[in-house]
């Protein structure tokens, strides 16, 4: 029988804290056991584990089958995410009027459960309903140096969205990909990319980003609603990245005008022809805003790094 391969699966950053899946290889009716490096153990042929602080590890597994013993070491390096503070991800949807809470973005460097307040009542992070106007959400958590707390305040409203304009977003995107676009040349004469598949979590957080531009008057990539990045939207939504890229536009009036200026802009032509699996699209409309319409692809490939 040939020894088992030992690997891990983990976000690509290494950073604390850091949730990390171990295999074996071994069938299930194996007998696995590991110890972590942090005082920690845990058993069966594939587990999950959670390093909080950063620092070098050394995971030592212990595994037999049918009369035979292996062991193995894992060195595992977790970097650290600097000082421990507490972050809120507002996640609107393309109506305006509800939104989903996270706590993407927050470093904690213990077991924690952020606490949620949202216009002084406490609400769990599931999709919660909004009327027009202004909003504050308070998010608390306890880390290992103590309680950690931060609050934001945005606007809410209702905006008009276009699932027909999404899903035609999408088809173009796929269209330039199938077709080879190559973005220096600005012609069909590179190598044509599979499709992408839409994803309902990538579209979340898509939503999330078209409403707050259009609800709150900012155009960036860094939310003026919460200050999160596209990575800790697209986390919120629940999906779990190995990469990931966003591209905004604001002002064009059809899904053809804005994959034409997308495709015409080489950085974010590159994440239309990029090494993607996944895509989500959002485009609203809000009369009376800085730019009236509002375009964002989310791109994510999921999984983890693996290592063994």
């Amino acid at each position: 029988m040939a020894a088992p391969h030992v690997s891990l699966l983990a976000d690509a950053s290494f950073q604390a804290p850091l949730d990390v899946t171990f295999g074996s290889g071994l069938p299930s009716q194996a007998s696995v056991e590991w110890r972590f490096g942090d005082g920690e153990q845990g058993s069966g042929t594939s587990v999950h584990h959670i390093f909080y602080l950063p620092g070098r590890y050394t995971v030592e597994v212990s595994m037999s089958l049918g009369g035979h013993q292996y062991r193995a070491t894992i060195p595992v390096e977790v970097r650290s995410s600097g000082p421990e503070r507490a972050a809120a991800v507002v996640l609107l949807d393309d109506t305006g009027l509800s939104l989903a809470l996270g706590s993407q973005g927050s470093v904690v460097y213990a077991p924690a459960t952020p606490r949620f307040v949202l216009d002084g009542q406490v609400v769990g992070g599931a999709r919660q309903p909004l009327r027009a106007g202004t909003h504050s959400v308070q998010v608390t958590v306890r880390g290992a140096s103590g309680t950690l707390e931060h609050q934001v305040s945005f606007q809410s409203g209702p905006v008009q969205r276009r699932p027909d304009y999404d899903a035609e977003v999408v088809r173009l995107t796929n269209q330039a990909r199938a077709a080879g676009w190559d973005c220096a040349r600005q012609a069909n004469v590179g190598p044509s990319r599979p499709p992408l598949t839409e994803n309902a979590q990538l579209a979340a957080a898509a939503r999330a980003q078209s409403s707050g531009m259009a609800l709150n008057g900012y155009f960036d990539h860094r939310s003026a609603v919460d200050g999160s990045l596209p990575d800790a939207r697209i986390r919120a939504s629940g999906y779990l990245p190995a990469r990931d890229a966003e591209n905004i536009a604001a002002g064009q009036l059809s899904p053809q005008e804005v994959v034409t200026a997308w495709l015409k802009s080489p950085g974010h032509c590159a994440n239309i022809m990029g090494d993607y699996r996944e895509i989500g699209v959002s485009y609203v409309h809000l009369e009376g805003s800085r730019s009236l319409d509002y375009w964002t692809q989310e791109f994510g490939t999921q999984g983890a790094v693996a290592g063994s």
